[in-house]
């Protein structure tokens, strides 16, 4: 059976963008006591149905995180749930691509 890209199984096109984003994951069950530090990152692409994010922290797939993404031309950030669909570390750059799908 022919193995499919990533970019054939996504339902809707992505947009290049350069823009910034904190993400904080969420607790797989009830309250946190554990305050864990930001994801701070970049959006190397983004669609109506997630984004793709640049940063030096990974995160584990299919957990939860709320993102605040911000727009260079405003002044207010954007709230986010998204859910980690994949994640992938490049050697190089030690930088990890996460790819985030919009839960709401």
């Amino acid at each position: 059976m022919p193995r499919t890209s990533r970019a054939d199984q996504r339902a809707t096109l992505r947009y290049p963008y350069s823009g910034e984003v904190k993400a904080h994951e969420l607790p797989s069950y009830g309250p946190s006591k554990v305050r864990k530090r930001p994801i701070q990152g970049k959006v190397r692409d983004i669609s109506s149905g997630g984004l793709s994010l640049l940063s030096n922290r990974a995160v584990k797939p299919s957990s939860l995180v709320r993102c605040e993404i911000r727009f260079s031309d405003l002044p207010a950030t954007i709230p986010v749930l998204s859910q980690v669909r994949w994640i992938q570390k490049d050697p190089a750059t030690r930088m990890y691509r996460i790819g985030l799908q919009f839960v709401i």
